[in-house]
């Protein structure tokens, strides 16, 4: 079994993860748009894409998958599973399976104002959202908001571009300079991060959390596995009301009233490694499910305190073969 992994990046955890999941009885392939890609020194075969950004992206990701034989394919980033999405059925045809939930599961997730619509939708607690400023000055103005707010792209990563607001002034002025607005309410509390999985019939099979300790340009950095009670049945409704095939990366803010859902990512996420130590092992999920197995729920196994800091590493590629 070959596994294609896209928009690899810095992502050599993660081959090496499938690496040993696969065992000698496959490979595992990276590919990026660009040569200096780290995570390629770990993969069996490399190759290189377009921009997701441009319109023949799935086509050249479909061929390069017919040319080396891979059986799965797994986008790693936000942007290619709006472009992969309605691809399935075609990489499938290919005899691929392409790792990617549904188009409304997509959709919902890759913007947060949607995301907040199926938050309130499926009664999941979430931070009061708007996307129009009258609305959110009748809230303050009544109280059932108060200063500061968040000003934020619906469609932003990262942490980019958003601002915090002490005053109508700053508000307007944020809102107008921010791409896609909306504006929210901000819960003082401690974040956390799940790691949910689905199998191909979108039934639920795995919830693990971990609690952020340290973030690092908008990805999780340090943190440590929870089995807490209330937590894990949050992921598990979450989870339930989700069509999610394979990994999804969530995040929460916990505050004295509970969990509250911040966004949703439908593929691996930052903080997967802390999940993979404590037994999530979603790699061999997958693979199971390319060879048709049935997938047994394994909620409520997520232990305590299994840590993960992550580190920079120094690599020397061969210059010649990337050059």
């Amino acid at each position: 079994m070959n596994i294609l992994l896209s928009s690899v990046g810095r992502r050599g955890y993660l081959v090496k993860y499938f690496k040993a999941a696969l065992g000698p009885a496959g490979q595992v392939w990276g590919a990026d748009n660009s040569s200096c890609s780290p995570a390629f020194t770990y993969c069996d075969g490399t190759a290189i894409v377009p921009e997701v950004k441009k319109g023949h992206y799935p086509q050249a990701l479909l061929e390069i998958c017919r040319k080396n034989k891979i059986d799965i394919a797994i986008p790693l980033i936000d942007p290619e599973l709006e472009a992969l999405t309605s691809q399935v059925k075609t990489f499938s045809e290919a005899g691929v399976m392409l790792l990617v939930s549904p188009e409304k599961t997509v959709q919902m997730a890759s913007d947060k104002y949607l995301t907040y619509q199926f938050a309130v939708a499926n009664a999941l607690p979430a931070p009061q959202t708007f996307i129009n400023i009258a609305e959110a000055l009748d809230q303050l103005t009544v109280g059932a908001l108060t200063w500061p707010v968040m000003v934020k792209p619906r469609k932003g990563s990262a942490s980019v571009n958003i601002t915090t607001c002490y005053d109508k002034l700053q508000l307007e002025a944020a809102f107008e300079s921010t791409p896609e607005p909306m504006i929210q309410e901000i819960i003082k509390g401690t974040e956390y991060g799940y790691d949910l999985f689905g199998d191909r019939q979108f039934s639920p099979i795995s919830v693990y959390c971990k609690k952020k300790l340290a973030m690092r340009a908008g990805e999780t950095d340090k943190a440590v596995s929870t089995n807490e009670p209330t937590l894990i049945e949050f992921g598990r409704k979450l989870l339930s009301c989700m069509e999610l095939v394979g990994p999804a990366d969530v995040d929460v803010v916990v505050d004295k009233d509970g969990p509250k859902l911040l966004e949703i990512n439908p593929r691996f996420g930052g903080g997967y490694p802390c999940s993979h130590l404590a037994g999530a092992d979603f790699c061999r999920k997958i693979i199971a499910m390319r060879n048709g197995q049935t997938l047994t729920p394994d909620i409520g196994s997520c232990p305590e305190g299994v840590c993960m800091f992550k580190q920079d590493e120094i690599i020397c590629p061969d210059w010649d073969i990337l050059s």
